[in-house]
């Protein structure tokens, strides 16, 4: 009986040795199997997110460029005119006049300023733009894009929103002769803050204004209504 029994262990053993190693072969192949895909989806997902960085930097690059397409002029402002009525040569001397939007009512001029709307210190603002008047010389149209540059290097962003009459302007159609300013914001004279609104000054808004204008930059952009 006991060699019955040894034989039958013996016997048993191969069998047992034979599904313990068909188990182990099975776990590595899993593993295995386990490790190649995850190497897989980390490959995929390094792949994929190159690929959707790509095309965010081409989208990037395709929106400057776009904004780099937008042709402009400017136009430099000279520091001195000549007077039309007198021929006294006149010195510019950085001034920025203002001019009320109420007056404002007609044509694409009056339709522009309403649609704008003051802020805080009761500058009409249009697109984040400020609305100003300057004369014939640009051949700006109502509602186009330009920048007003100044000497100590600000940039104030503008939108044409009235045109000086030629008969207000010197020879040049740059200045108006009465107050020796080449460009007047347009202004709301309900909220305009006192002390600009008493002299006229729209420098006095900030002091990195009160500086001559250089240049004016015309852009060949214009404000378009949604």
């Amino acid at each position: 009986m006991r060699d019955l029994t040894i034989n039958s262990v013996r016997a048993g053993r191969p069998a047992w040795s034979i599904f313990l190693n068909a188990v182990l072969l099975i776990i590595l192949l899993c593993n295995s199997y386990s490790k190649s895909y995850a190497m897989s989806i980390e490959t995929d997902f390094i792949e994929n997110t190159e690929v959707l960085g790509d095309i965010v930097e081409e989208i990037e690059i395709a929106d400057l460029e776009a904004e780099e397409e937008v042709a402009a002029t400017e136009y430099a402002i000279p520091s001195s005119y000549v007077h039309p009525k007198t021929g006294n040569l006149m010195i510019y001397n950085g001034g920025k006049t203002i001019e009320r939007t109420s007056k404002i009512t007609y044509g694409e001029a009056g339709e522009l300023n309403r649609l704008a709307s003051p802020d805080t210190d009761g500058f009409m603002k249009l697109d984040n733009r400020y609305l100003i008047a300057v004369g014939s010389r640009f051949g700006t149209k109502i509602g186009q894009y330009l920048d007003l540059v100044l000497e100590n290097g600000v940039v104030i962003p503008c939108i044409m929103g009235d045109l000086k009459a030629d008969q207000d302007t010197d020879l040049t159609h740059t200045f108006t002769y009465h107050s020796s300013c080449c460009s007047e914001f347009i202004i709301d004279e309900h909220t305009i803050r006192a002390d600009i609104f008493e002299r006229g000054n729209a420098s006095l808004k900030m002091s990195l204004w009160d500086s001559p204008v250089v240049s004016i930059i015309v852009y060949e952009q214009y404000y378009e209504a949604a």
